[in-house]
């Protein structure tokens, strides 16, 4: 993988929210040094409602990311692989690419 978790579910989750909670939510995240870490994405799912990439998913594939938290995160474990791995090689990195030209 190319980009951590935990900086996906983030980038994703900006698209649901407006600029007030946009600024809101890393205001809340800026006392985490390390974003890769448990922490830190421990304190994005609880100041962020995951539901909304299953119930009003901007793209279908947004639930790959609800499925992801769900079902194979642990409190021990972030993987960087299976649904994560599949959704930044088909969605979040051309995503990217488009939004840099």
């Amino acid at each position: 993988m190319k980009y951590p978790p935990t900086y996906i579910i983030f980038k994703q989750a900006c698209k649901y929210l407006n600029e007030n909670e946009i600024v809101e939510l890393e205001n809340k995240l800026s006392k985490y040094k390390d974003f890769t870490g448990r922490h830190y994405y421990k304190a994005l799912i609880t100041n962020f409602d995951v539901e909304l990439f299953k119930d009003k998913p901007i793209i279908q594939e947004d639930i790959w990311l609800y499925n992801f938290i769900k079902y194979e995160v642990t409190d021990d474990y972030i993987p960087r692989v299976g649904l994560i791995a599949k959704y930044e090689k088909k969605v979040f990195i051309p995503s990217l690419k488009n939004e840099k030209k």
